[in-house]
């Protein structure tokens, strides 16, 4: 094994994304190390809902650019990213709420989003499913979709690969050091990736290195069969 300027440690999206980005901008001496298969963590149960405008700018500002990605990776790796641009309807069923939305959709121009107020008529055109029994109104930016994680991630994997990263699977951590990190492979010897010395040491959050800050959500997902009357593609509703 090489020695390698950069390690990523797992294959979900963020992994994926940050080894894609690292090579588009330049930085080919990378390699992605995951214990299992790229996508078999969180990422390929993720619900993949894509919301653009958010409460900070910073936020609104990165989601957007994530759309302006997911628009172009077919194109720019050959490989479909699983992009559905349905729309999203955020609903309002009290008088506060619609007044919420309309504030919202000042703060979307400001952005340049697309971002309309709709009758609850309208809403339901958009979304026959649904009942507008005590909707006062609702908002609706065509721009926002959803999207397959696990087809992102393998869609920012093969466009890094192309870049000149390696990435290896079946490899488990075991500990990192100021200028190296050794890893196990499932099937195999251990291997050590060691940093270029003109890179900066690489920090991971394992034992014996500094603690990365987390925190663990707990989300829902209901799953039915399909449905006949299900207008294809559906909008989102957040």
């Amino acid at each position: 094994m090489n020695p390698a300027r950069v390690v990523v440690i797992g294959g979900g999206v963020a992994g994926c994304s940050i080894a894609y980005h690292l090579a588009v901008a330049g930085c080919a001496d990378v390699l992605l190390l995951d214990r299992g298969e790229l996508t078999g963590g969180s990422t390929f149960h993720s619900a993949g809902l894509v919301g653009q405008l958010r409460s900070t700018i910073a936020l609104t500002r990165i989601n957007m650019a994530s759309v302006e990605l997911y628009r172009r990776l077919a194109s720019d790796t050959g490989r479909d990213a699983g992009w559905q641009e349905v729309g999203s309807l955020r609903l309002a069923s009290s008088k506060e709420r619609l007044l919420e939305l309309e504030r919202q959709v000042g703060w979307a121009r400001t952005f340049g989003l697309p971002l309309t107020l709709n009758s609850p008529k309208e809403a339901r055109e958009l979304f026959p499913l649904m009942t507008v029994d005590g909707v006062e109104g609702a908002a609706y930016l065509p721009t926002d979709g959803r999207i397959d994680p696990a087809s992102l991630a393998s869609a920012l994997a093969d466009g890094a690969r192309q870049r000149g990263v390696t990435i290896q699977t079946g490899v488990n951590v075991l500990s990192s050091r100021a200028r190296a990190l050794r890893a196990r492979r499932q099937r195999g010897r251990d291997l050590v990736v060691r940093d270029r010395p003109h890179g900066r040491p690489h920090g991971a959050g394992h034992p014996d290195g500094p603690p990365v800050p987390g925190h663990q959500a707990h989300r829902r997902r209901h799953a039915r069969d399909p449905h006949d009357a299900r207008p294809r593609p559906a909008r989102v509703l957040p």
